[in-house]
């Protein structure tokens, strides 16, 4: 493949922040498309299950979507399969801490005992 040397460095000064958003967003739709291939389902059914138009969910997997945490979940749900995956070191030694704020009770009652 010849490389055009100045799209080439374009692509060398893109930051690392551009890079890995773009890269993750391509992850999530390949993992959607695996996802509704495994089950034998394409786009439009999506869209049905998510009570959407099919070109919203056209426009999303396009790979240059924003998804919010919320679509994900949502995405998740009704496909019955994790889309993405975060990994965190376990300290078991220490309790559950929100560094920002105290999480309320009323939200998460478990919350009283950490």
């Amino acid at each position: 493949m010849i490389k055009n040397k100045r799209l080439e460095e374009r692509r060398k000064s893109i930051s690392k922040d551009i890079d890995i958003s773009v890269r993750q967003s391509f992850d999530i739709v390949d993992r959607i498309h695996e996802i509704l291939a495994k089950q034998g389902k394409e786009q439009k059914d999506l869209a049905r299950l998510l009570g959407k138009n099919e070109s919203e969910i056209s426009k999303w997997m396009s790979g240059t979507h924003n998804f919010t945490i919320n679509t994900l979940a949502k995405i998740q749900a009704v496909l019955g399969e994790s889309i993405i995956q975060v990994t965190k070191e376990k300290q078991l030694d220490k309790p559950i801490t929100c560094r920002s704020l105290p999480i309320p009770s009323t939200i998460y009652p478990a919350s009283q005992n950490l």
